[in-house]
């Protein structure tokens, strides 16, 4: 039996191409190592900030929807400020977690400027409608089922639903207007069931030549027998104005809001009908021609 002897020399050869690789890992793992501690380091220190930093929000948005039910604000308000205030909180957090490592945020805030200012831009109408209708929420000129009249448009009506961006009025003849939150926001506008009374007015002429006093005494006698009149409140007859040809009597008196339009209806119904029945005559407008001859067409 033979057995073959390898030379001294590949045996070292062996040995020494082993220990240069030992080497050149353990050098590899000598470059490597610090990084990766310190990635570990990073990783652990965003982990850390992260969950710390989410439970103060927590806790301090958990504090504001109290002070926000306390205000007895809409629940759809209370919604989208802690909605609006979490997105803040958070955006906060992940700045000061990238600050925190080292990365740079100043340029990550300006593209985000940049692009908020393009976005807003963009869509400014909607953002307008927005802001008014979360204005209109906190300041609260009117809910749903108020009666209200808005002076741009001179559009009125009871209002149907609150929205975030429009507000739907329902009119006297069953119309739905759709009105824009931002337009409501930034014109005057008169809630008529905020005082849960509205006044009703009627004017009417009489001609020079009547009993002024007897005119209004029939006047006052049919407000004071309103149905719905508020007893409580007094009634009114005054005279509103001395016009060319007729004289113009005014009378005020108040009903429950919701009763507006029927007892104006009611009221000035009756002004008339009292009128005829007493024989005081309401002047038309009249014009006298004449003609060259001297005679007059009336």
């Amino acid at each position: 039996m033979f057995y073959l002897m390898e030379p001294a020399s590949t045996l070292t050869d062996v040995a020494g191409a082993a220990s240069d690789k030992v080497t050149e890992t353990i050098t590899w793992f000598d470059k490597i190592l610090p990084g990766l501690i310190g990635f570990g380091l990073d990783i652990l220190k965003l982990i850390v900030i992260f969950l710390v930093g989410r439970q103060l929000i927590r806790v301090f948005l958990r504090l504001i929807e109290r002070m926000l039910e306390r205000s007895h604000l809409e629940t759809m308000v209370r919604g989208v400020l802690i909605q609006v205030l979490r997105f803040i909180l958070y955006f906060v957090l992940v700045m000061i977690m990238c600050e925190s490592v080292g990365y740079a945020t100043s340029s990550v805030v300006a593209i985000i400027g940049s692009a908020g200012l393009s976005i807003g831009l963009a869509f400014q109408g909607a953002l307008s409608n927005f802001a008014g209708g979360v204005l209109i929420m906190l300041v609260k000129p009117f809910q749903v089922g108020d009666y209200i009249k808005e002076d741009t448009h001179q559009n009125e009506g009871v209002v149907t639903n609150l929205g975030l961006t429009y507000t739907t009025l329902k009119t006297m003849d069953e119309k739905t207007v759709v009105i824009p939150n931002g337009a409501l926001a930034n014109s005057s506008l008169t809630n008529y069931s905020r005082e849960g009374r509205r006044r009703i007015s009627v004017k009417v002429s009489i001609g020079y030549e009547e009993d002024l006093l007897n005119a209004k005494a029939v006047m006052k006698d049919v407000m004071e027998n309103i149905t719905c009149r508020l007893k409580e409140e007094p009634v009114h007859i005054f005279v509103d104005e001395l016009a060319d040809s007729a004289v113009i009597l005014g009378g005020w008196a108040w009903v429950p809001a919701d009763k507006y339009v029927a007892s104006q209806w009611e009221a000035t119904e009756n002004v008339k009908l009292a009128f005829d029945n007493h024989n005081i005559h309401i002047p038309f407008p009249q014009m006298d021609v004449y003609l060259r001859n001297g005679e007059k067409e009336s």
